[in-house]
């Protein structure tokens, strides 16, 4: 299996350091004889003759671990003013460069040590709060479909031809994108397409890139633990569309926040709207007539275009999706591709992994199965709103909170499930050092509407347990949504890894139901207007004991 460590180019650059610092802007305190071939920031990633970027964290500074990458080969390290105050006297022998600021400073290091592999790559990079990696995948096919290799680096991973590698977050750190930007480069790719977050931005992680195209997608809550205002969040992501990180950009503008953007960046840019609602001299790409397609549950649209109206199909449901292929098309379409291609080639586009996937579809037997990375309130809303049309029955929803992150979303993500879903199940998602159930008591208080749709509200403290609780008990003509995790196969309890898969777990759920009755679930109406009370789900089925068993926590 391919590892990240194993996207370097095979022809290694060989840099003199004094050459380093003149060209980006550097101070060069001591020389040794040995070139500098690669930059890191990570100690565990150092091969021979990289340079280290020491940056100060926010518990301990990286100085500290200048060490143990001098010890794997690093030839050179460079930090600012305190960093290299922990360096200098210990290692004697390694070249030292003072920096102001190291992180933003990495990034511009790499790109010159690599040779500026982005400029020879045609760069698109994808903003947003939700939608960034369905939206990265439709721009990723058609690409390929239409012009050759391209680069797709996202949540979901790298992937150039038929090599993928997981990725631990959705955009690198500066120095291994450049890396792999040179890796790609020399295996062929014509373009890249990337997820751009709005930790990458603030955090310097696309420094020295410059992209041909920046789209926006949308901002809804989420992570304001980091950013702490909507406002400051919103400044991080329009950092995308500043001259020097962007040429052209494209921008829905069916929020607010993509209509300021739109008023304010300096850097040309088209509009796209799936709103009728939206002045016409707006938008210059919109949606005109649309309707549902029965036998994918996508959308058939008519879109006006800069260049004529097109047909298009959305192969994934509901309007969201509707959102980030319009996005796409006009993305490619700007690269100077026919629309008209570009249109048929997003129709094509595989299903994308955790993005409103089908791990079963509706039969006599069995109910809709649906995995989707939603994990924002508006999210759960989209999806929900995009299932209903094809749910004849009930619209079960199991989401989660993550935890050591955005408290205030808790409740509000509580609020969406209830109004959006006739049943409504609270779990566990990524815990990290919080206690799980002082989490879910959190989320809780979000159940407090009395207007709300859902009937039922179950909790379970095991995620595992819940999805197949879900799936048992849910009727052939009900709708089963898993929200908040996705693709992920990973959940983080304190900071260990624990293994889980929402698909996997869905699955082996969808083959019980082949092997027993459904779970009754004690179908509770409440009177209406009144609150359905939470209730825990019991763990005193024989199959789902035996799965509690044999499923890693």
């Amino acid at each position: 299996m391919t590892q990240l460590s194993d996207l370097r180019p095979l022809s290694q650059p060989s840099i003199n350091p004094k050459d380093l610092v003149a060209a980006v802007s550097a101070k060069l305190l001591r020389e040794s004889d040995e070139p500098i071939r690669g930059v890191t920031l990570d100690s565990k990633d150092v091969q021979a003759g990289d340079l280290f970027v020491a940056i100060p964290g926010f518990k301990r500074h990286g100085a500290e671990f200048a060490g143990m990458a001098i010890e794997a080969g690093a030839v050179a390290v460079a930090s600012d003013k305190s960093g290299l105050e922990i360096v200098a006297n210990e290692y004697p022998n390694v070249t030292l460069i003072e920096v102001d600021d190291p992180r933003k400073w990495a990034g511009r290091a790499a790109a010159y040590v690599w040779g500026n592999p982005g400029f020879d790559l045609t760069m698109v990079g994808i903003t947003g709060t939700n939608g960034k990696t369905t939206t990265t995948h439709f721009v990723h096919h058609a690409l390929t479909e239409l012009v050759g290799p391209t680069l797709m680096i996202g949540t979901v991973g790298i992937t150039l031809g038929s090599t993928h590698v997981d990725s631990e977050r959705t955009s690198l750190e500066a120095p291994l994108l450049h890396r792999i930007l040179a890796w790609a480069k020399e295996k062929g790719a014509q373009n890249v397409v990337m997820e751009v977050s709005s930790h990458a931005l603030d955090l310097h992680r696309v420094e020295g890139v410059t992209f041909d195209m920046a789209a926006f997608l949308n901002l809804q809550r989420d992570h304001l633990d980091f950013h702490k205002t909507m406002e400051a969040y919103f400044a991080a992501k329009a950092m995308l569309f500043e001259p020097d990180l962007a040429m052209r950009g494209i921008v829905c503008v069916d929020d607010e926040w993509g209509q300021k953007l739109s008023r304010q960046t300096s850097i040309p840019i088209e509009r796209v709207t799936t709103h009728s609602n939206i002045d016409e001299g707006a938008a210059e790409w919109r949606v005109g007539f649309h309707t549902l397609n029965k036998t994918d549950a996508g959308t058939d649209l008519e879109v006006a275009t800069p260049h004529g109206v097109v047909n298009m199909h959305c192969p994934l449901p509901g309007v969201i999706n509707v959102q980030n292929q319009m996005v796409a098309l006009a993305v490619v379409a700007g690269l100077g591709l026919p629309v008209q291609e570009v249109a048929t080639a997003l129709a094509s586009t595989p299903q994308v992994p955790g993005r409103m996937e089908v791990i079963a579809k509706r039969s006599e037997d069995t109910p809709l199965v649906i995995v989707d990375f939603a994990h924002t309130p508006d999210a759960m809303r989209s999806a929900c709103n995009a299932l209903d049309p094809v749910t004849p029955g009930r619209l079960w929803c199991l989401f989660g909170a993550t935890g050591d992150c955005d408290r205030g979303k808790r409740p509000i993500m509580a609020e969406a499930a209830a109004q959006s879903a006739d049943v409504v199940i609270l779990t566990d998602d990524d815990i990290y050092t919080e206690d799980p159930a002082a989490i879910r008591a959190e989320v809780a208080t979000g159940f407090t509407d009395a207007e709300m749709r859902a009937h039922q509200l179950w909790e379970d403290d095991s995620r595992a347990h819940a999805i197949h609780a879900a799936v048992l008990g849910a009727s052939p003509q009900d709708t089963v949504l898993i929200a908040g995790r996705g693709h992920e196969t990973i959940q983080m309890i304190g900071e260990d890894p624990h293994p889980l898969d929402d698909r996997f777990e869905a699955r082996e759920a969808v083959k019980m139901r082949e092997q027993a009755r459904p779970v009754d679930m004690e179908i509770w109406d409440s009177p209406r207007g009144d609150v359905p009370k939470l209730r825990n789900i019991p763990k005193t089925w024989e199959d789902l004991k035996h799965h509690d068993t044999t499923t890693s926590r």
